[in-house]
């Protein structure tokens, strides 16, 4: 006998199920809902904000149980994600019939997980955002070599990079990764754990399996620690995907010296991708992008990303954005035709994943249409880039796929495929003859639904379907006297509040008509979206290469449009160590002045061999950290292969670029705000070559004065004499100006800025040699200090100047000063008048205050013996 506490059949099932699946959130589908039980409850619960419920007992215990329906399981399941979680689908793999029919009555339908959700893997449209690649990356290792593999499967793409242990962290960094996985701990990187797969051999073998080869040599013969990592990847697509043949093209092997290697610091500094509230607006991608495609505009957030290194590459790039730029309607019609194009590659995705549909069919036959449209197009048009000439044609190719899709699926497929209706009348004669029995069967029906009517005489019967049922009619129960009589003919089948339900022969025999029909029909159906599917995804790779045509297109119309907005030129490349701009503008900072109807400072820059390192000095406010960081950008934008915010720019190809402007701290990690200025400076130090730009704000600001200045000089001489790379460094330590007269490539500058009736007037533009103050007080008073502090800290402002001055140190002077006086000297006599003349702020007082104070001071002078 089993025991009182023992569970039952169904909770044996979810316990397996949940032990399968670990630490990810269960989805127990359970008729049309998909339920979470114990501790997974709690958490879905939460993090949903639905209602926690109870469902039975276990162990004497109630079960907290929530749930979610399955039409509607996707919305659910994003926010899932976002909230950090993983999802198993526990699906029915047999219907309930069937369940019976093989172990009786009263035996459990079998479920199994199918697919394990994870941020990594996802494909449906409304789980992914359509401008950001969804990479998962897996990191590999094979003694002192490391490797990242990183897939897309949304789209297929397959990257492998080999780097070195210190430069997972940047890497990573370009990728921005959804989910990455590894076999144990990785140094300074979030990782969850694989399932396995993470070694050469294990690599080797399932890169061949998966692409059908039988030497890797055609991929490059990728290192040991990229097979490892290739094959953790593909071990933990398989697990997730529980088989499913996910969309993968072959792998790319991406060299690190290829691109511009930007650290994540940098990254954050300079809002490349993200602004600093995390979103996409505000960044430097938010402002130039003007694609009019989804899969241009995570190209484009590529480029951005992992701007070039080879100089041929970036020039094909500007030459077919300057194709574009040169001709306003040539740029107009192409951006036009792109605009109506669906995404290509995220249908494929879907279809290849098995979670496609004929609606997926339909934009990849609609796209490909379009593609050859396009090509047709392009190819009228007289002197064309080479770069485009390449691309053409990879536009063509697919007619005999868009004329078997075109002729097949209906113009609008239904949302909904499972109730059919997709495949277009024509396509199939066997299907079109059992869609005229259905509505013939149909027609039938309603002509037997008038006739009972008549003959019964009951104006209000209806024939209905519901899944439970099938076709019934249905009366009022007032009338169902009438059907209810032995010689009626009619079957009582379900009383409900106010109706009957009941059946007849005729019926019967009418029902089974339409519904044999229409099984037999959404079954030919799905035969015909199952062999459709297959076709698609047998060409997936020309497909890819379509999409990515037309990726790189719609990129260069959308940055030859930006460009025409605001007047960007095209850079001149160059081999050589210089950035040289004139009228060069921050792109982010502009667009918001302009858009509040203020003007933007275009300002000046040459970096050169003689001149490779500027020293700028200058008020806060003044725009130093706005002219560093429009320098970085300016760089990016030209190895990204855009045109740049300036009136001309020579640029000199950057390996590496490092940003350390403003001030952050990751308390988290125990690190303060100076001791991340410090670890990044350090990052600089040992990293960056002849050939990298680095833009250095307010280094060693975060200590002691002596400490900082300390700093600051260190650094400056080390980037001058060590690293010898074009350098801009911000500075409000007037002294390192001292450094211009013994290091040869440094150069003073200054942003300007006067004073004028007392005020300070910033002039937000970059002049030559040191500036002749800091303009501190001014700067504070701007941002509303009170008066008397403004006051105090000019006196004390004045005796440290005058301290200096004397005795050439920058503390002389402060004993004199009450704050930094010795507990042993006699303070200064108290002159209570004084003080309070000192604390007055006239503009501050009502009228009510003013008579106040001054009979106040009347006191205070008459107790001082005055008359």
């Amino acid at each position: 006998m089993a025991r009182a506490d023992a569970p039952t059949p169904m909770m044996a099932q979810y316990r397996r199920l949940k032990e399968e699946a670990g630490d990810a959130l269960l989805f127990y589908r359970m008729g049309d809902f998909f339920e979470l039980f114990f501790d997974d409850a709690r958490i879905a619960a939460a993090c949903l904000d639905i209602a926690l419920t109870k469902r039975g007992e276990d162990a004497g215990e109630p079960i907290p149980m929530c749930g979610v329906p399955v039409h509607s399981a996707e919305s659910y399941l994003a926010r899932l994600i976002k909230g950090g979680h993983r999802v198993a689908i526990a699906e029915q793999i047999e219907s309930p019939a069937e369940a019976r029919k093989a172990r009786g009555s009263k035996t459990l339908v079998e479920r199994a997980i199918v697919r394990l959700v994870t941020p990594g893997t996802l494909t449906e449209e409304t789980l992914l955002e359509s401008s950001s690649a969804n990479w998962l990356a897996a990191i590999g290792r094979a003694g002192d070599d490391w490797a990242i593999a990183a897939a897309d499967i949304s789209t297929g793409r397959f990257e492998l990079v080999a780097c070195g242990p210190g430069e997972l962290a940047s890497e990573l960094a370009r990728l921005s990764p959804a989910e990455t996985v590894a076999d144990g701990s990785v140094p300074g990187v979030r990782t969850r754990a694989g399932q396995g797969g993470f070694d050469s051999i294990s690599g080797e073998r399932s890169l061949k399996a998966r692409f059908g080869l039988s030497t890797l040599d055609g991929m490059g013969a990728p290192g040991r620690a990229e097979l490892a990592a290739a094959g953790g990847l593909l071990a933990y697509l398989d697990a997730t995907q529980k088989g499913a043949r996910v969309l993968l093209d072959a792998p790319v092997r991406i060299a690190r010296s290829a691109h511009m290697q930007i650290d994540s610091a940098t990254r954050e500094s300079l809002e490349l991708t993200r602004s600093a509230q995390g979103g996409v607006a505000g960044s430097l991608l938010g402002e130039i992008d003007r694609c009019v495609t989804a899969c241009g505009r995570r190209l484009l957030a590529e480029d951005v990303s992992a701007p070039l290194m080879d100089k041929a590459g970036i020039e094909r790039r500007l030459a077919l954005v300057g194709w574009f730029h040169e001709d306003q309607l040539r740029r107009d019609r192409t951006r036009s035709a792109l605009k109506a194009l669906p995404d290509l590659a995220r249908a494929l995705g879907r279809l290849s994943a098995g979670r496609g549909g004929p609606r997926d069919l339909a934009q990849l036959r609609d796209g490909l249409s379009g593609a050859q449209e396009l090509r047709r197009e392009l190819e009228s048009e007289s002197e064309r880039p080479a770069m485009l000439d390449q691309m053409l044609p990879l536009l063509g190719g697919h007619a005999a796929l868009v004329d078997r899709l075109a002729a097949a699926i209906v113009e609008s497929p239904p949302l909904d495929a499972s109730k059919g209706g997709y495949i277009a009348e024509g396509f199939d004669e066997a299907l079109d003859s059992l869609r005229a029995a259905s509505s013939d069967g149909r027609r039938a029906i309603a002509a037997l639904e008038a006739r009972y009517r008549d003959s019964i005489g009951i104006a209000s019967l209806k024939i209905r379907h519901n899944a439970v049922l099938g076709y019934h009619i249905e009366v009022a129960a007032r009338h169902a006297d009438k059907l209810m009589a032995p010689d009626s003919g009619f079957t009582h089948r379900q009383t409900l509040a106010g109706v009957v339900r009941f059946n007849s022969p005729e019926l019967h025999e009418e029902a089974a008509r339409v519904v044999e029909a229409g099984g037999h029909a959404l079954a030919l159906e799905a035969k015909h979206l199952e062999e459709l599917t297959r076709l698609a995804v047998a060409d997936s790779s020309r497909i890819l290469s379509t999409a990515d045509a037309l990726a790189r297109i719609d990129v260069a119309a959308g940055n030859a449009q930006r460009a025409a907005e605001s007047g960007w030129v095209s850079p001149q490349l160059t081999e050589e160590a210089c950035l040289e701009v004139e009228g060069g503008r921050h792109p982010v900072v502009e667009s918001a002045l302009s858009a509040s109807g203020e003007r933007f400072v275009a300002n000046d820059l040459s970096l050169g061999r003689d001149d490779r390192l500027w020293l700028i000095t200058g008020p806060n406010m003044g725009g130093k950290s706005t002219f560093l960081r429009q320098a970085a950008l300016i760089a990016v934008l030209a190895q990204t292969g855009c045109f740049v915010p300036a009136a001309r720019a020579r640029v000199g190809l950057v390996d590496r670029l490092f940003s350390r402007v403003g001030a952050s701290d990751n308390l988290a990690r125990g690190r303060s705000t100076f001791m991340v200025e410090m670890v990044e400076t350090a990052a600089i130090l040992a990293q960056a070559t002849p050939q990298s730009l680095v833009i250095l704000d307010e280094i060693g600001r975060g200590t002691s004065t002596y400490d900082g200045l300390a700093i600051a000089w260190a650094v400056v001489e080390a980037m001058h004499d060590k690293l010898t790379c074009r350098t801009l460094f911000a500075t409000h330590y007037h002294e390192l100006t001292r450094l211009a007269g013994r290091l040869d490539a440094l150069s003073l500058h200054h942003v300007r800025a006067r004073e004028w009736k007392g005020d300070l007037v910033l002039l937000h533009e970059v002049a030559d040699g040191a500036a002749d103050r800091s303009y501190g007080i001014a700067v504070a008073k701007l941002a509303g200090l009170p008066p008397a502090v403004v006051a105090r800290a000019k006196a004390v402002l004045a005796k440290l100047e005058a301290g200096r001055d004397a005795t050439g140190g920058i503390a002389a002077g402060l004993d004199d000063l009450p704050l930094f006086a010795s507990s042993a000297e006699p303070e200064r006599a108290a002159d209570p008048l004084a003080d309070a003349l000192g604390t007055i702020d006239p503009d501050a007082l009502t009228p009510r205050e003013a008579l106040e104070t001054l009979y106040r001071l009347k006191r205070l002078w008459a107790e001082r013996g005055g008359e």
